[in-house]
């Protein structure tokens, strides 16, 4: 799977927690690397969450704010402490921020519900992992 491209969809709203997105974007959150948290423009909290860990950039994007940063220990502790939102009548979020991009190539997007990874680590847990999403999620590796 070394250099596959991998998409997961997450399906319905059977996950009632959100073990398998920290999982997931646990394995991508490196020190040092560069990240983008994407919000709409309403998401005023979550925008704040996000304002702790970088700044706002500037962009051409009407309806929405995005923060950049350097990944630290701080941003690794938040994914790991995030909790699932529960709004969950129009998605079923995984985390609060509407989108997140790591210079790494992964990406968590819709709200936890769908994930994009440029480059599949070499890595039994991740192979295992991806296993287990197939319940319920659709996992493409192109």
């Amino acid at each position: 799977m070394e250099n596959s491209q991998i998409g997961i969809q997450m399906l319905g709203n059977f996950l009632q927690d959100n073990y398998y997105w920290k999982e997931l974007i646990s394995m991508f959150v490196v020190v040092g690397l560069k990240f983008e948290i994407h919000c709409w423009n309403e998401e005023t909290e979550e925008i704040k969450e996000a304002l702790k860990f970088g700044k706002e950039k500037s962009t051409d994007w009407e309806f929405g704010t995005i923060i950049e940063g350097i990944i630290d220990e701080k941003f690794i502790e938040m994914i790991h402490n995030t909790v699932k939102p529960s709004d969950t009548a129009i998605y079923n979020k995984m985390t609060p921020f509407f989108s997140i991009f790591l210079e790494n190539g992964f990406s968590s997007e819709h709200y936890g519900t769908e994930f994009h990874i440029l480059s599949a680590p070499i890595d039994t847990n991740f192979t295992a992992l991806l296993k287990e999403l197939r319940e319920f999620a659709v996992v493409n590796v192109f």
